[in-house]
């Protein structure tokens, strides 16, 4: 048993500075990806997020989303009254938006 451990903490004295560097690769590729995953829009989060956003952030969602920059102020004030309704929190942002965009467009072609 005493020649395992000591295989075991020769081989890690040995290649310590070995250990070390894979960790600190994998802690930045970690890091790495998580920061860019992470994302500030608010394309796929819920109406809870929506009513804490700003506006500028709600209006580029919103903008992204649909591509449509002559309605994208009535569709944000359509998200806004959506977050208000009872059980919103948790519908999707982007169904939100869709949904309030096909009603805009439904509406102008009627």
């Amino acid at each position: 048993m005493k020649k395992v451990f000591n295989k075991t903490t020769n081989f890690f004295k040995k290649n310590f500075k070995l250990i070390i560097g894979v960790a600190v690769l994998v802690l930045v590729i970690i890091i790495f990806f998580t920061i860019q995953y992470k994302t500030t829009s608010l394309e796929n989060t819920n109406l809870q997020k929506w009513t804490e956003s700003s506006v500028e952030a709600k209006m580029s969602t919103v903008q992204i989303l649909t591509d449509n920059s002559k309605d994208s102020e009535l569709i944000m004030q359509c998200v806004d009254k959506m977050s208000t309704f009872n059980d919103s929190g948790e519908f999707a942002v982007r169904d939100a938006i869709k949904l309030c965009n096909m009603g805009i467009q439904l509406r102008e072609n009627n």
